[in-house]
């Protein structure tokens, strides 16, 4: 299958739309590794809350968040992805593997949910 060159012009792209993501109480954690075709989502668990969250389930939904951020930024640059999720089983913190590629068929809905990445905020009112 081929794959996209992953350019910092890129790159940067993609993680400023991934990092845009809700995650639980703001934590933002996860972090990302680059390579010369694809993009490896980690947790980050140094911004775990084990208190609030000991099985890690909320820092894994936020990090899915994320994942799901990064593949709509593709889609918006009319890329596809393939994404392995846990590659590497050895490594549990190692949650995804993204390839971009090139001239897959992208969903038109995907692709118009990048304009609403910009636009989410967290709510701040008393519930």
């Amino acid at each position: 299958m081929p794959s996209v060159h992953l350019s910092n012009a890129l790159a940067q792209d993609l993680l400023g739309q991934a990092i845009l993501a809700p995650s639980s109480h703001n934590t933002q954690p996860w972090r990302f590794r680059l390579s010369a075709s694809a993009i490896d989502l980690l947790a980050d668990r140094r911004r775990a809350l084990p208190v609030n969250d000991p099985d890690d389930r909320e820092l894994t939904i936020s990090c899915g968040c994320a994942l799901m951020n990064l593949r709509i930024a593709a889609a918006r640059r009319e890329l596809g992805t393939h994404t392995t999720l846990l590659p590497e089983a050895a490594d549990p913190g190692w949650l995804a593997r993204v390839a971009l590629v090139p001239g897959a068929d992208v969903p038109a809905d995907q692709a118009a949910l990048a304009e609403a990445i910009p636009r989410r905020h967290s709510c701040r009112h008393p519930f």
